[in-house]
């Protein structure tokens, strides 16, 4: 009876152990945690059957942790065109009482954290010395950037560049439809979407989820 109850308690504890050892393969575990047993120098106590190729633990130092791919941040490029009428008169490169309404929306968005530049490009239409349209068009671009500078939107974060006519895409159909010398008042405004200025911001996108 005796040699029959010690078989038992054999058994049982073999069975314990192996359960053990299920828990974490290659190491022996508390069966009550699920942790891994160490020594009295904190070592991870492993089995006689242990491979550290495939059953080595991070957390005992047989394998390196997982590394985590990095993610380039998408970069977005938004477009806006402000209207050199609203902004300006005629010829002028002085900002309008009117453009704080345009422009003091676009301070508050350029403020955001992900927002990390912006292109400030100014353009006028076809009439005139091209020189004299070039440093038109860069006054002008110059004076939104100091509009925003001093709304407290920091200057390095700000480009500009004067483009002149470059681009102007009102030209041909005006000239076509106004011909005659009269009609130049009604030329002037034919082009007026070509005298402009156009930002290119530039953000991180936002991780929305």
């Amino acid at each position: 009876m005796t040699k029959q109850l010690k078989l038992s308690a054999l058994v049982a504890a073999l069975l314990v152990s192996a359960s053990a050892f299920a828990a974490k393969p290659g190491y022996v575990a508390d069966q009550s945690t699920d942790a891994v047993t160490r020594n009295s120098y904190n070592e991870c106590w492993k089995t006689t059957y242990f491979d550290k190729a495939t059953e080595g633990l991070v957390e005992c130092g047989d394998k390196a942790p997982a590394q985590t791919a990095e993610v380039a941040p998408v970069i977005t490029h938004e477009k806006v065109t402000l209207s050199a009428k609203v902004l300006f008169a005629f010829d002028k490169s002085t900002l309008r009482p009117e453009a704080k309404a345009v422009l003091d929306p676009l301070v508050d968005r350029l403020k955001d954290d992900s927002v990390k530049s912006v292109e400030v490009n100014g353009y006028t239409d076809y009439m005139g010395p091209e020189k004299l349209n070039l440093v038109l068009s860069q006054k002008r671009a110059d004076a939104v950037k100091d509009y925003f500078v001093a709304g407290g939107i920091s200057a390095e974060k700000i480009t500009t560049a004067g483009h002149g006519p470059e681009g102007a895409t009102m030209t041909a159909d005006c000239k076509a439809q106004f011909k005659k010398k009269s009609q130049r008042a009604a030329l002037k405004n034919c082009i007026e979407p070509d005298r402009r200025v156009e930002l290119l911001i530039n953000a991180v996108q936002k991780n929305t989820k």
